[in-house]
């Protein structure tokens, strides 16, 4: 799950790393055994799908785009590529934009957009959105994972999306979405909201947003297969498309969007392009298989990311799209509503193999194990039927310990 951006990778982990230095301490000299950490090169890259995938994260992410950051040659060229990516797979360009491209400014760069109508030939007046931003730090942050892995999901399910009977759907690559932009009104999801397209309208037109970011990464064995579904909670219809796609070659994990978000004693953190449409309550679904510890690193490289994962994540959207495209109704929103149940038992059973000896994520110390088992027994106990403040606030903390030990952050047991 992709934090607010910066090159020292996150606030959160600067919130950890500011941690009491006898903390660190005894932190540092409490290390385990553990799982061994997966090493991508291993992972078989076998179908057509994977392939192709892999092609596209290695020219987003070459040393020669040097990273994508806005207002450089490489982020031109890494929108060119996509453009042509889309011409190539049979998306429509929008006729007001008069091609695939909204420019947010001759600086910063643009946003691609490309369509596939109704089968039907009807009035497209209902939109689902798929998207994913294309930019990165630049340097030598590649951004691999960050996000080109996206991207390349982004691109290759237009390639296997057919026409729906009830639904546009569009595709949209959005720039600037990395610091400084994020939260401003030039980041690309922000810009995109505020100028939509003449075609979409109003934001009540867009029936369901599909956020990616950070869907190629993989470290921990048992989450080899794993994607973080979050923010469907906030719609009813939505959910419920969502929870009847999880019987999948992929496990699909539903967790509430203030997991992700909730950072204990520091607050609200919104953490990728699903932000602005969350905020004007567009039924919204957030994915990501979370971060690992190339995160903003150098080491955020072609050759780190699970590519059979990634295609399977496509044939998943397509089934996940079709059902939504069922439902002309449109979606209701609460901001409020959680679904605590699937929440705990989310949790319940990943937590539980990491608080084990033999399945230990990698880097655990023992004062972060004496924490994971602490909460395995309160995940065990605890009654999911009604949630209150304090249990909810118990499962936030639950949430970034976990997240912090997947990234191999320092200080994980302070939370």
């Amino acid at each position: 799950m992709s934090p607010h951006k910066s090159p020292n990778r996150s606030r959160f982990s600067s919130l950890i790393l500011s941690a009491l230095p006898l903390l660190l301490s005894l932190a540092s000299t409490g290390c385990l055994g553990t799982m061994e950490a997966i090493d991508p090169r291993m992972l078989p890259i076998d179908t057509v799908s994977a392939q192709r995938l892999q092609q596209h994260v290695s020219f987003l992410a070459s040393p020669e785009l040097t990273g994508r950051p806005p207002d450089s040659p490489g982020n031109r060229q890494a929108a060119q590529f996509i453009e042509d990516q889309f011409r190539a797979v049979g998306l429509q360009p929008l006729p007001s934009l008069a091609g695939y491209r909204q420019t947010i400014s001759p600086q910063i760069g643009d946003n691609l957009i490309g369509f596939i109508p109704p089968a039907t030939g009807t009035d497209p007046t209902r939109w689902i959105l798929i998207g994913a931003h294309y930019d990165h730090l630049g340097g030598p942050y590649l951004g691999a994972d960050d996000n080109a892995s996206s991207i390349a999901i982004l691109i290759e399910t237009a390639r296997r999306m057919a026409a729906h009977s009830h639904h546009t759907v569009v595709f949209v690559a959005f720039n600037s979405e990395e610091a400084p932009y994020f939260g401003t009104p030039v980041m690309g999801s922000q810009f995109f909201f505020h100028h939509l397209p003449e075609e979409i309208g109003r934001a009540d037109n867009l029936q369901a947003v599909i956020i990616m970011d950070l869907m190629g990464g993989v470290q921990w064995t048992p989450l080899k297969d794993a994607i973080f579904a979050a923010g469907a909670e906030k719609s009813p219809g939505l959910y419920r498309r969502l929870k009847e796609t999880v019987a999948s070659p992929l496990t699909i994990m539903p967790v509430g969007i203030h997991l992700v978000e909730e950072i204990p004693d520091h607050g609200h953190e919104a953490f990728s392009d699903y932000d602005v449409f969350r905020n004007h309550s567009v039924p919204f679904l957030f994915l990501s298989t979370g971060r690992t510890p190339r995160y903003h690193t150098p080491q955020d490289v072609t050759d780190s990311l699970h590519y059979e994962r990634m295609a399977a994540t496509i044939e998943w959207l397509r089934r996940l799209i079709a059902l939504i495209d069922q439902d002309e109704t449109p979606y209701t929103f609460n901001a409020n509503r959680v679904e605590f149940a699937d929440e705990v038992a989310s949790f319940r059973n990943i937590v539980d193999q990491a608080s084990h000896g033999d399945r230990l994520i990698p880097g655990t110390s023992r004062w972060s194990l004496y924490k994971l088992r602490k909460d395995a027994e309160w995940l065990r106990a605890v009654d999911s039927s009604l949630p209150t403040p304090q249990k909810l606030e118990r499962l936030e903390r639950i949430s970034i310990r976990f997240q912090c030990l997947l990234a191999n952050y320092s200080g994980c047991f302070t939370f």
